[in-house]
């Protein structure tokens, strides 16, 4: 069975092309942009296409390859830059949709984003809940999710999942930089650490992505998937902290607490702390999906990999 795999050069994308491929069954192809970052795919045995899904020209290359079965992983995450979130998030979602449709691959998986409901209240977050993001990168992934739902429309077999926060032992974005600040005796706790963070390891999404292909009822609604547990912030970073051989983060004095919470800048960060993030799992595990990889273990081997270099 002929996979394509967009993002592929990207966190979740990596490890998702090394397990398609540990299954040998899948002979894998991945569409990547920067040949600098497609390096990190040479030797594994995928082909790469070299293009970008913002330009359908560039994807009219897809057209001499028979695909079967598509995961579209692709995805801008910084806030800062509104047109490029659109152009990637949007624009890109609706050109692999739409080449996806053309081709009549039997599945497309799209991963989208707890981002899309995070702006809701009630705990835990459901899938069906409305729509309500509380930046400039959930809009855009409610508006690709509305693109993914229209081509749901016009006939395209698509399955939406959604993760929170992944993590794991190469994880390119916030993890090494917390890390080196828990070695450091820098990142103390916010309201002693007892607000609940419900994250997912990468293993998990990447093993949920394959599982969803078995059952015809994922090409409806949407699917939340994380780690069966969602741990307080204190465990997290005791977690974290022993797979480094650090302390675990100290706690702050409430005055102290309040200071940084109005400092310009740095205050948004730290209040990322100070709200519960629970979503329910219910539909992924009603159609049989468990999260194999256990929370606090995954955050110890992650932090060790990473820091360390394992």
């Amino acid at each position: 069975m002929n996979v394509l795999v967009t993002g592929a050069t990207g966190f979740i994308g990596r490890h998702l092309v090394r397990e398609l491929l540990h299954h040998k069954k899948y002979d894998v192809f991945c569409f990547v942009r920067n040949p600098k970052k497609a390096k990190l795919l040479e030797g594994l045995g995928a082909q790469l296409i070299y293009g970008d899904i913002t330009d359908k020209k560039s994807l009219a290359k897809l057209k001499g390859y028979k695909i079967d079965l598509a995961f579209h992983c692709a995805a801008y995450v910084e806030n800062k830059n509104i047109k490029k979130l659109h152009q990637v998030n949007v624009q890109g979602t609706r050109n692999v949709c739409d080449i996806c449709l053309e081709h009549r691959v039997s599945r497309l998986v799209y991963l989208s984003s707890v981002a899309v409901i995070s702006g809701n209240t009630e705990l835990p977050l459901r899938e069906d809940l409305p729509f309500a993001a509380t930046n400039a990168y959930g809009e855009s992934k409610i508006e690709a999710e509305k693109v993914a739902l229209e081509f749901r429309n016009k006939g395209l077999a698509i399955t939406i999942l959604r993760p929170p926060i992944v993590y794991g032992e190469d994880e390119p974005h916030a993890l090494k930089f917390l890390l080196k600040l828990l070695k450091a005796r820098l990142l103390p706790l916010i309201n002693q650490g007892e607000n609940i963070l419900h994250l997912a390891y990468v293993e998990n999404v990447v093993s949920a992505m394959l599982f969803c292909l078995e059952s015809d009822e994922f090409l409806k609604g949407s699917f939340f998937v994380a780690d069966k547990e969602a741990l307080r912030v204190k465990d997290i970073f005791k977690a974290l902290a022993k797979g480094i051989g650090a302390k675990p983060p100290g706690r702050l004095f409430k005055l102290t607490e309040l200071l940084l919470l109005n400092l310009p800048g740095i205050g948004k960060k730290i209040s990322f702390f100070l709200k519960d993030r629970i979503y329910s799992l219910k539909r992924i595990e009603s159609l049989g999906f468990k999260p194999h990889f256990e929370a606090k273990k995954s955050l110890i081997i992650s932090a060790e990999k990473l820091y360390y270099g394992k």
